[in-house]
């Protein structure tokens, strides 16, 4: 089980308290809200108890997108925003990987469908299944959630100079690469969507298709290529520490050495996870309400 994921409690090598940071999550809610149905914008704007605007709902989305993380040791909740799924993994390896649905695929699903019944007597109200829809999906396309090397996602490798706020490789990936790009949350939003205007009909909606662990499953290959594969992270034999003083020392020894270069290189990389997260969200939402 990873307890990390932002969690400051296990030893000094956690990372900060937002997977994706404030300015990822709040871009992609602000992306969703672009591309909601009236429908769907209708039926958030009344869950939110906020005007049904576009820009009233967007606000409240992004506001909504960090409320698991700030909440996540009061509901016991922390294992539900990753997947541990070892470098050696296979897709069919995903059910094995989240048993008691204890994992960010499985909640999104059982959330997404508790926003579809409307069924009363959850534990859960339907503002809290919104919010960890809108979140854990985000969460998801954080490639580091996806995978793990014996490494809580990334959060065992300091760098060998902290990059900005990033002081180890997931928090790298959680915000760094994003805080390089001098942007928030709004200015962020806008720039995608530039793009996602420029794109056809078609190729919004092969970006936007697939499931929960569809996009899992694309996260870790993303994961296993531009992070472990282009860092030279060595492949440990799978295995799952509960904290980074359990994890092997080939990995808590390896301090990768993180060059301009490479975040630069990376910046598209998170800007398509971000345009992905976004539409997805958006197909999502607006089957589910």
């Amino acid at each position: 089980m990873r307890y990390v994921l932002g969690l400051l409690l296990m030893t000094l090598l956690a990372a900060p308290a937002y997977p994706w940071w404030e300015t990822g999550h709040q871009t992609v809610a602000q992306l969703a809200a672009l591309h909601l149905t009236p429908a769907a914008r209708t039926r958030i704007a009344r869950i939110l108890s906020v005007p049904d605007t576009p820009e009233a709902v967007g606000d409240g989305l992004a506001s909504a997108s960090t409320w698991a993380d700030e909440t996540k040791f009061q509901t016991g909740t922390g294992n539900w925003h990753f997947i541990d799924l070892a470098l050696q993994d296979t897709r069919s390896d995903i059910p094995a990987r989240c048993k008691n649905d204890d994992c960010a695929p499985a909640r999104i699903r059982l959330f997404a469908g508790e926003l579809r019944s409307h069924l009363p007597g959850s534990r859960w109200s339907e503002l809290d299944a919104l919010r960890y829809v809108v979140h854990l999906v985000g969460d998801i396309h954080q490639p580091l959630h996806d995978a793990s090397d014996a490494d809580l996602g990334g959060n065992c490798q300091q760098l060998n100079t902290a990059f900005g706020r990033a002081k180890n490789l997931h928090s790298l990936w959680d915000g760094g690469i994003i805080g390089a790009m001098d942007v928030n949350a709004k200015s962020l939003t806008a720039s995608l969507e530039k793009d996602i205007a420029a794109m056809s009909e078609a190729d919004r909606q092969a970006i936007a298709a697939g499931d929960q662990d569809d996009w899992v499953w694309q996260g870790h290959q993303l994961a296993i290529e531009d992070i472990y594969g282009k860092l030279h992270i060595p492949t440990q034999p799978v295995m799952f520490p509960k904290g980074c003083p359990e994890a092997p020392m080939a990995i808590t020894t390896f301090q990768p050495v993180i060059e301009g270069a490479y975040v630069d290189a990376m910046k598209p990389v998170v800007r398509e996870q971000l345009t992905r997260a976004g539409l997805r969200l958006a197909r999502l939402l607006n089957e589910s309400l």
